[in-house]
C-alpha cells in the first residue's frame, strides 16, 4: 500500500452478468490483496441469487433497477419507478457506508448507484470494458474522476478523461504450459486442441453447430482435441456421449473455474465476444473465431469482435446469423491450412499487440486517486 491516506471503504456497483462481474470482482480482490482492511461493498440488484457473484467473498447490498428502453408505457413508468426506487436505496445505502469512491462498471444495474453518489457528492471512477461504451457509461463519464477504459477506441465516446487499463481479470497468465494444462484435462499433450465456450451464460448455439461439424472435421482427417465449457451439467453429459460417439478425446465441463488451465491448453478458441472473454483471449495470445451474441445490450459483443478480428487482427468474426456447420469447418480449414500459416499469424498478432499496449494498472491508479 502506497504512503498517504488508507482506503478503507468502496462501494462497487457491478452486477447482471459475468461480463460486467468477473472484472469487477477480480478488481476488488487485487485491491484487498494490496490492502488487507480494505472493506469492498457491492452494489446491485439481483445479487442475493446471481450465480456469479461470490457472495461468500464480498458483502453486498441490493437494490432496483431497470432498463428504461421499453415500447410498452406501463412497462416504461414501471422502469423509471424501479429506477427511483433503486436511487432512493442507493442514497441509503451510500448515507450508511460512507465509501470513499464508487466504481462503477457500466449498465443499468449500476446507474441509481451513481446518480446517489453524484447526489451525495461521493467521488466516481468508471470502467468501460468494451470497445464501444454503452449508454450508462457514456452519461456518467461527465461525473467521474476518470474512467478507465480497456480499449482505446473507447475514449472517442465518452466524456472527460479517460485512461487506458489493464483488464482485472479473475485469471491470469501465469506461464502455464499448454503440456501441462493439456495434461490436467488427461488430453494428448502435443494434439490440436480447440477451446469451445460460451461465455459465462454459456452458448447453445456454438454447442450445437461445433457438434453437427465433427463428423466433417473428421472426414478431413483433422486430428484435434476439444476443451469444452458448455454452462450447465447435463448438456455436459450430453456432450461427452457426442465426443465418445466420435472417439475425439475431450474435457466437457459444465464450468471451469480454472480458466488459466483451459486458455494455456487451447490452440483455438470458439467463443462468445465478450469484453471480459476477449481481454483473456489477449491475455493468453489464443487466436478465436468470435461469435457475437446476437442480443448483447448495443450489439457490443459484434463491435467488440470487429475490433480483434478487424484491428487486432486476432480472430474471426462470425456472426451467429451466418453461423452453420459448413461455414464453422470451412473457416478452421482456412486457419489450419498450410501448417497453420493464419492461425500463427493471428497468434503473433495478438502477441504484438498486447506487448504494444502501454496499459496503467487500475488498482494502482485507484489508490493513488486517494491519496491525493
Amino acid at each position: 500500500m502506497q504512503k498517504g491516506r488508507q482506503l478503507h471503504k468502496i462501494v462497487i456497483a457491478a452486477g447482471g452478468t459475468g461480463g460486467h462481474l468477473f472484472p469487477a470482482q477480480a478488481l476488488a480482490l487485487d485491491l484487498i490483496q494490496r490492502e488487507p482492511e480494505l472493506e469492498a461493498v457491492f452494489m446491485s440488484p439481483g445479487l442475493k441469487n446471481n450465480p456469479y457473484f461470490q457472495k461468500g467473498h464480498f458483502p453486498y447490498r441490493e437494490i432496483a433497477s431497470a432498463t428504461p428502453y421499453k415500447k410498452d408505457p406501463i412497462k416504461l413508468l414501471k422502469a423509471f419507478w424501479h429506477l427511483i426506487k433503486g436511487t432512493l436505496q442507493s442514497l441509503h445505502h451510500l448515507g450508511k457506508i460512507k465509501p470513499q469512491v464508487v466504481i462503477g462498471f457500466g449498465s443499468f444495474h449500476s446507474f441509481p448507484i451513481l446518480l446517489a453518489a453524484k447526489l451525495r457528492r461521493i467521488p466516481i471512477i468508471l470502467f468501460e470494458s468494451n470497445a464501444v461504451p454503452g449508454k450508462v457509461n457514456r452519461l456518467c463519464s461527465r461525473w467521474a474522476k476518470f474512467t478507465a477504459i480497456h480499449f482505446k477506441r473507447a475514449a472517442k465516446y465518452l466524456k472527460g478523461k479517460t485512461i487506458c487499463v489493464r483488464m482485472p481479470l479473475l485469471k491470469k497468465n501465469h506461464g502455464i504450459t499448454p503440456e501441462k494444462a493439456r495434461e490436467y484435462y488427461q488430453l494428448d499433450k502435443d494434439k490440436l486442441t480447440f477451446l469451445i465456450f460460451g461465455g459465462s451464460q454459456g452458448a447453445q448455439a456454438i454447442n450445437r453447430f461445433f457438434c453437427a461439424s465433427l463428423e466433417k472435421l473428421l472426414a478431413k482427417n483433422f486430428n484435434f482435441q476439444v476443451v469444452h465449457i458448455v454452462g450447465n451439467p447435463e448438456r455436459a453429459e450430453k456432450l461427452r456421449e457426442v465426443y465418445s460417439k466420435y472417439n475425439i478425446p475431450a474435457s466437457v465441463k459444465p464450468f471451469e473455474d480454472k480458466m488459466d488451465f483451459a486458455w494455456s491448453a487451447a490452440d483455438l478458441s470458439i467463443s462468445r465476444a465478450g469484453a471480459a472473454t476477449l481481454a483473456e483471449q489477449i491475455e493468453f495470445t489464443i487466436p478465436g473465431i468470435l461469435i457475437p451474441y446476437p442480443y448483447a445490450t448495443e450489439n457490443h459483443q459484434g463491435k467488440n469482435a470487429s475490433f480483434v478480428a478487424e484491428e487486432i487482427k486476432g480472430g474471426v468474426k462470425l456472426p451467429e446469423g451466418e453461423l452453420s456447420s459448413d461455414r464453422l469447418v470451412s473457416i478452421i480449414e482456412d486457419l489450419l491450412e498450410s501448417q497453420r500459416e493464419k492461425l500463427n499469424s493471428m497468434k503473433k498478432s495478438l502477441q504484438d499487440f498486447k506487448e504494444a499496449e502501454n496499459k496503467e494498472d487500475f488498482c494502482s491508479l485507484i489508490f493513488n486517486f486517494v491519496n491525493k
